[in-house]
């Protein structure tokens, strides 16, 4: 998108705090970002090393995290934490690694998905994190439960996508602490 996702604006709200208030109310929730994001009540970690990809953000968070089930949720789908009781039900009424959002394309979301601890471990410690594609999560033997998206899943990779929820305005860059607006 040009900037730092989490803090891009959707009328008028960061998606951070978007995909945060999808959140369960009962959710340990970790927010993976090397920026400071002044989040009251929620645990912040930067991954190793900074903008090392998604599955370096996934490895902190997880670091930061005591939990059995683990959610994975990408800040630029900012309904989709809104899916993760359906994914936990699944998980847990199926003998699997991990349940997981498949797109209507049939796409499997490794953004989208809840994990049992171990399996995640297991996963992260077969393929690397740094540079790795979230999607490779799912390479090695992992029994993964997929779970029929609704369109929440859907991320959006440039503010005219993101636009069709609402009006968007860009947070700072890496660059600069200018913004800019788009609307629908």
């Amino acid at each position: 998108m040009g900037a730092e996702k989490a803090q891009v604006k959707l009328d008028g709200q960061r998606l951070v705090d978007h995909v945060i208030a999808s959140l369960p109310d009962d959710a340990d929730v970790v927010v993976v970002s090397p920026f400071p994001l002044g989040l009251r009540g929620v645990s912040q970690v930067a991954e190793d090393p900074p903008f090392g990809g998604p599955v370096a953000g996934i490895a902190a968070g997880l670091g930061a995290l005591e939990t059995d089930l683990v959610g994975v949720i990408a800040v630029d789908a900012p309904r989709s934490g809104a899916l993760l009781p359906c994914l936990v039900r699944t998980l847990t009424d199926k003998e699997t690694d991990v349940a997981a959002v498949e797109a209507e394309d049939s796409y499997l979301q490794p953004l989208c998905a809840v994990w049992h601890r171990t399996a995640l471990l297991r996963a992260l410690e077969r393929g690397g994190t740094s540079g790795v594609a979230a999607k490779r999560l799912f390479d090695a033997p992992t029994q993964v439960a997929r779970v029929p998206g609704d369109g929440r899943e859907q991320d959006y990779d440039t503010p005219e996508e993101l636009g069709a929820l609402g009006e968007v305005e860009l947070g700072p860059t890496h660059a600069s602490n200018q913004s800019s607006k788009h609307s629908p």
